[in-house]
């Protein structure tokens, strides 16, 4: 069973038992005893000590939530270890009600055949946790095969088709199509997502998709990206060293070449070439260099969070794009006044865009923004629909009811002439894929936008020279495709 499973389990297990135990105190109060309180208040405190390491360990993720997505995803793994943890969970409420009935034989004899249910139960979806590889082709979620419109769930546009196409062992980041063709994903795993991983997903002997992690112990690898051949990753730490009695944050962010010396596979020589990005620091520790892509002259970009939400950067790297020149090793801010960028991409006539995400409880929308040289974006005294101030540059579109994450831009001739020379923008949270179709407009662009498909959270997009797009999804752990089947468009 692995990490997020178990918690699963213990969640259900943890929620079932405290609610069947406070039942027994709630049903009969003045005739409890004072060790039915304390079995009631010790189930009570089980049930906070497992939300409590699910927030630590899931980055504050709200278990609730979680739990009710794991019923209405459908995905066998969660399904089974929530059914697995309920029926461990109801164990100890059935003993509890045994020894306060023990003088009516009929319930009794009820619970004792409810609790050799749930033991049989326990066996029965530990069994199915241990097949679950075996079993799920077998089972596969009703409407994947044929995606219809659903506000709630998945959507896509007529004459494509969705596909699941493969479930990590880590949660994955970002993504980006490899010069052959395979699929290459950074992420996080290990408790606390300490470690960072990055995997290259691609066609077995039975041209099913199968995962190789490439490399590992990365810190919190976020952009990834291919140039000539080679892999690139933006990754950082999180370091704070106490001097002059204050404490500083170490910078830790890096954009890292990585290379497989002898074939095997696996990266065996890591070399940054651009080092000392701010990387994660606080007041906002989980902003910090995010999405990487390479222009067609070589130079590479790189997206930097800002460490403060709503405050002026106290490092000339913060909230920036940064260049790195083809052939130099200094790098030099592109453009600056950028809350915590996520993702960048060369779009149309070699031009840059990026999404931005707004302040926290101002919420004034996150951004699209077409990224100029010397510009600036607003932070931190404009953002999204608010007005920017003169001599900063608007957002060419805002979204206010999820979050900007990923991008992708595509040319690809396999697509309809709709879906051509388009940008992809993930919305994360609502799971909306927008299309962004752009018209140049002097020196800048105006931007259409619509809701081009729907997959519940999807963080990150990547599309290959086909026009198939891939889509990854991080709490889920899955990686979607969606390719143009033909039909309507």
């Amino acid at each position: 069973m692995l990490p997020d499973h178990l918690l699963t389990a213990a969640t259900l297990a943890a929620l079932v038992w405290s609610l069947g135990a406070t039942s027994t105190v709630l049903y009969r109060p003045r005739q409890s005893k004072a060790g039915d309180w304390l079995y009631a208040l010790v189930s009570l405190s089980m049930l906070c000590g497992v939300l409590a390491l699910d927030a630590w360990v899931s980055l504050g993720r709200n278990s609730f939530f979680y739990i009710m997505r794991v019923f209405a995803s459908g995905d066998l793994h969660h399904l089974c270890a929530a059914a697995f943890g309920a029926s461990i969970g109801a164990l100890p409420v059935i003993w509890r009600w045994m020894i306060n009935h023990r003088e009516h034989p009929l319930i009794l004899r009820l619970l004792q055949f409810a609790g050799l249910s749930c033991v049989l139960a326990t066996f029965f979806f530990l069994a199915l946790l241990a097949a679950q590889d075996q079993i799920k082709p077998y089972v596969q979620r009703r409407g994947l095969g044929s995606i219809v419109a659903n506000p709630a769930g998945f959507a896509t546009p007529s004459g494509f088709q969705l596909d699941q196409y493969h479930d990590c062992g880590f949660f994955p980041v970002q993504i980006a199509v490899g010069p052959q063709g395979d699929l290459f994903a950074s992420g996080y795993w290990g408790a606390a997502f300490q470690d960072g991983v990055v995997a290259k997903i691609s066609r077995d002997a039975t041209n099913l998709p199968a995962e190789m992690i490439i490399a590992r112990n990365l810190g919190r690898p976020h952009g990834i990206a291919f140039h000539d051949g080679q892999l690139y990753v933006s990754r950082c730490g999180q370091y704070v060293t106490a001097e002059s009695g204050a404490l500083h944050g170490v910078p830790t962010g890096a954009v890292t070449q990585l290379r497989d010396l002898d074939g095997d596979g696996m990266m065996d020589y890591f070399s940054d070439i651009l080092a000392d990005l701010p990387g994660a620091q606080g007041p906002d520790p989980l902003h910090q260099n995010n999405g990487i892509t390479f222009a067609p002259n070589g130079d590479l970009f790189v997206t930097v969070g800002a460490h403060s939400d709503r405050a002026p950067a106290t490092s000339p790297l913060e909230g920036t794009i940064v260049r790195l020149r083809s052939g130099t090793d200094k790098p030099e801010v592109f453009a600056r006044g950028l809350r915590n960028p996520f993702d960048i991409v060369v779009g149309p006539q070699g031009e840059l865009f990026a999404t931005d995400n707004d302040a926290s409880r101002r919420h004034n929308g996150d951004e699209l923004n077409h990224i100029r040289e010397d510009g600036h974006y607003g932070h931190p005294y404009a953002d999204g629909s608010k007005s920017h101030p003169d001599g900063t540059i608007s957002p060419l579109a805002v979204m206010q009811s999820g979050t900007f994450e990923g991008l992708a831009y595509t040319e690809s001739t396999k697509l309809p002439e709709a879906y051509r020379n388009c940008l992809y923008v993930v919305s994360y949270g609502n799971g909306e894929i927008i299309r962004v179709r752009l018209q140049k407009q002097g020196d800048t662009y105006q931007a259409t936008t619509d809701v081009f498909a729907r997959i519940p959270n999807a963080l990150d997009i990547a599309i290959d020279d086909n026009g198939v797009f891939y889509i990854s999804c991080f709490e889920d752990k899955k990686i979607y495709r969606l390719h143009y089947r033909g039909g309507d468009s």
